[in-house]
């Protein structure tokens, strides 16, 4: 395995996955890639203002590029190549497409253990990624 794709959003548990997988590259001598990916807001309509949509992207990059710098340090270890890539669109296609063009040996990321109900509701991208990746799906549990 050369590559492990670290999907991060901020959370907890998306943090222990990232440490888990650094442990994982560490010992595999393979390149830990943590991804931030924006998702695309949904527009409900004429309120939703161009200028709106426009700072909640800016905002939505600024916070996703502290996540990357906050977890990218603690990950860091001597040997290990971290390397961060902040993206936009669904986040779990996005990761999937990602780990086919990079050619990933793994894909891991942390789960918040909802109800299936807040599932239904609010989607998981662990559960849509297990789904559709092209190789392993590492969901870690805090």
């Amino acid at each position: 395995m050369k590559r492990i794709l670290v999907g991060v959003d901020g959370s907890p548990e998306s943090k222990q996955a990232a440490e888990f997988a650094a442990g994982l590259a560490d010992a595999l001598k393979a390149k830990l890639t943590l991804i931030y990916v924006a998702a695309t807001p949904l527009t409900f309509g004429p309120e939703m203002e161009h200028h709106r949509l426009k700072d909640w992207e800016i905002a939505n990059r600024e916070y996703g590029s502290a996540v990357l710098r906050e977890i990218a340090a603690h990950c860091a270890r001597p040997g290990l190549r971290v390397e961060t890539r902040l993206e936009e669109g669904p986040p779990a296609e996005t990761l999937a497409q990602l780990a086919g063009l990079t050619g990933a040996g793994m894909i891991a990321v942390g789960h918040r253990g909802r109800s299936a109900g807040k599932r239904l509701l609010l989607g998981s991208v662990a559960d849509r990624l297990a789904q559709i990746s092209p190789g392993p799906v590492l969901i870690y549990r805090g």
